[in-house]
């Protein structure tokens, strides 16, 4: 996701009105899951900040070595506790119904050595798991000759923390990925069932990933904050006067708004702009006269110039970052 990722981490990425981190919080929190560990390693300063800013509940692990790979995140995280935990990568947008789904299955299915990996019929991306019969996984991110079927995970599971010793053994052999340690498991004889997410699991990792995301989350109203503006999907509203909301939201004249369209609280669109369809616009950004922005992502206190055409970009600070066709 570089160069945005060069500026900001991408657990403070804006999609349809949230954060990444916010969107996490909510569907684990909505799940009954009470006791959260974030484990943070570049600019983790910032993420530790805007956590304590938006009174999440959360406990922050600084992972001084993060360098080293995701399994070493991992490993710090699950020092902090004892007992059962479900990992999830910030950037592995899932619906709530899913994850209670998913909470469901494993509860049900439980054996104390097992492991339980989500995977996704729908995603495009993600890591390459091989399925065997009775719902276990035979193979990971190499699919042998006669696979009874392959499917994509974005690495969320429940395990327990008993998975520490096996984390630290793989890391001393040099391999520093999640998914090396599942490839240990299979081969250590350990079960590793599965359970495939019915509706789209988003593992965001390009800008695109970013501006899809949006859409998707757009057109279904699962949104940000209830005092933004937000016109949904097919419809479409033409401002004539300026409007001042108590949202702080300013609207200038002849504006067009094509649904579906987010405008966070605290923004100010000039007058004659066209937004939409599929847009965010968030908190404290300030559009001059004349703009036109269609599928696309901005936020983080941007500023953008008289009659700028924004299409498939993210805009983070006022610097446009445009996502290939």
């Amino acid at each position: 996701m570089k160069p945005l990722t060069d500026r900001i981490p991408k657990a403070l990425v804006n999609i349809a009105g949230k954060t990444l981190i916010e969107w996490a919080f909510e569907r684990y929190s909505r799940s009954g899951i009470n006791d959260i560990v974030v484990a943070v390693g570049w600019k983790g300063n910032l993420i530790e900040e805007f956590v304590s800013d938006s009174n999440l509940d959360a406990k922050i692990v600084h992972v001084p070595n993060y360098e080293t790979g995701p399994l070493q995140t991992l490993l710090a995280a699950i020092e902090t506790f004892d007992g059962d935990f479900l990992l999830s990568p910030v950037d592995a947008m899932i619906d709530l119904s899913s994850v209670k789904g998913f909470l469901d299955y494993h509860s049900y299915h439980d054996t104390q050595e097992g492991l339980t990996l989500a995977v996704s019929s729908n995603a495009d991306s993600g890591t390459i798991v091989e399925l065997g019969h009775d719902n276990l996984v035979t193979g990971i991110n190499s699919a042998g000759s006669h696979p009874k079927k392959t499917i994509r995970s974005a690495m969320m599971f429940i395990g327990h923390t008993r998975l520490r010793e096996l984390c630290k053994s793989t890391l001393e052999n040099g391999k520093t990925r999640v998914v090396h340690l599942l490839e240990q498991l299979l081969v250590n004889g350990v079960s590793i069932e599965y359970y495939d997410v019915e509706q789209p699991l988003f593992d965001i990792d390009t800008l695109s990933d970013i501006l899809v995301a949006n859409q998707h989350f757009l057109q279904r109203g699962l949104l940000g904050k209830c005092d933004s503006i937000f016109i949904t999907e097919g419809d479409s509203i033409q401002v004539g006067d300026s409007l001042a909301l108590e949202s702080k939201i300013t609207l200038g004249e002849g504006i067009e708004l094509q649904g579906p369209v987010l405008i966070e609280v605290n923004c100010e669109i000039g007058n004659f702009c066209k937004l939409g369809p599929n847009v965010t616009i968030g908190s404290n950004t300030k559009l001059a006269t004349g703009c036109e922005v269609s599928n696309a992502v901005i936020f983080g206190k941007s500023q953008i110039s008289p009659q700028s055409d924004v299409h498939k970009a993210i805009i983070y600070d006022s610097i446009k970052y445009n996502v290939e066709a």
